[in-house]
């Protein structure tokens, strides 16, 4: 957004002292320090101040939002019997998609921003300290007498998941007036990737904003059952990544050809599509016609965990289009940095980065 002359002064003078009072400015600019409360006002509405004391934006964000929770994994040692017990090496890592996908983001080298709720709680304390360590939390919310986010899974032997438990009850908080207080962060960002947790009115409220201010909009599934959140009208959204399941959940059908998923879902408004089918790797469309790709198999001995594979793909894919890569190369990414993850005991891979993307691919391919 352009400012005018008196923005750029007041802002110069708060890149010199932050903490400087509304007063203070009046008199150097000569001007009332009613003029000056307007004037940084209208910064902050614009998203070149971020609190008081004025913390400016220095750099272009790509802004995360949907949920952030705690992951308990409970690796199985023999073959689940039900209803009895049965003896598991259990783990506890940070986790919830958007915030797997930021953290993969940051450690391709991008400025990121979550955006999401947390409970006010010990989990929620856990996750902000470890989260701010790599990507900015400014936007993060505390939620009184809520839960943090949790999920549960089973992992068998074979690295994967039998039972999934998710207790997101505090995702509910991230509604369209939640969308609304946030605009001033959107504001940040050219591309926002926003995860199927978010309400239904928070999504349509994203992507009219998206819309508007000519934002990229990134949308991500997270279940079947969450595809219930996505609008009807998907004008103004720039590429959409979810699997066949919830391709099918969507639109109600039982189809399992993405080739005949795919037009579906163009139809809605989207630029760019990519469903992903586990194992037999990722369809999609690069602007011109519908393509097919593996995807880049290991060894059972060597699949540690599932966990966090698809965010890993999404986010390495759309690393690739943030860079200007074409489809196809994202979609290689993508693929790889997910099978660099389920060799990976943690659902974020701590090696990855796109130096260690590109080594491992020319293993494959030319890229």
């Amino acid at each position: 957004m352009k400012l005018n002359e008196n923005e750029q002064k007041v802002l110069s003078i708060l890149k010199e002292d932050p903490y400087v009072n509304q007063q203070f400015i009046a008199d150097q600019l000569n001007l009332s320090r009613p003029a000056i409360a307007n004037l940084i006002s209208g910064l902050q509405d614009k998203g070149y101040i971020l609190g008081k004391p004025y913390v400016l934006k220095t750099e272009e964000f790509v802004t995360c939002i949907g949920s952030a929770n705690m992951d308990y994994t409970f690796k199985l040692e023999e073959k689940m019997v039900l209803g009895t017990s049965n003896p598991v090496n259990s783990t506890i890592s940070y986790g919830g998609v958007i915030r797997n996908v930021a953290d993969n983001l940051s450690r391709l080298n991008h400025s990121v921003s979550l955006m999401t709720v947390l409970g006010d709680d010990r989990a929620g304390d856990e996750l902000l300290s470890y989260s701010k360590k790599i990507m900015a939390v400014f936007a993060c919310d505390r939620i009184k007498h809520e839960n943090t986010g949790g999920y549960y899974a089973v992992i068998n032997q074979k690295g994967n998941m039998d039972v999934g438990f998710a207790d997101m009850s505090i995702n509910n908080h991230m509604n369209r007036s939640w969308i609304l207080e946030h605009k001033r962060h959107l504001s940040m960002s050219q591309w926002l990737i926003a995860d199927m947790n978010i309400t239904k009115d928070a999504m349509e409220a994203l992507i009219e904003y998206a819309l508007d201010e000519q934002k990229k909009l990134a949308i991500i599934g997270v279940s079947g059952p969450k595809m219930k959140h996505l609008p009807e009208d998907l004008n103004g959204v720039e590429i959409l990544i979810c699997n066949l399941d919830e391709s099918q959940a969507y639109f109600k059908t039982d189809l399992e050809d993405p080739y005949q998923l795919i037009p579906k879902w163009l139809e809605k408004g989207l630029n760019k599509i990519v469903i992903t089918a586990g194992k037999k790797g990722s369809y999609y469309f690069d602007g011109t016609e519908i393509k097919h790709k593996p995807a880049y198999l290991v060894d059972d001995e060597q699949v540690v965990d599932v966990t966090g594979a698809g965010d890993s793909f999404s986010s390495a894919l759309l690393h690739g289009l943030m860079t200007n890569e074409s489809m196809t190369q994202s979609i290689r990414y993508g693929a790889m940095s997910a099978s660099l993850t389920i060799q990976s005991p943690y659902a974020v891979n701590p090696k990855l980065s796109i130096n260690l993307l590109k080594k491992e691919l020319k293993k494959h391919e030319i890229i």
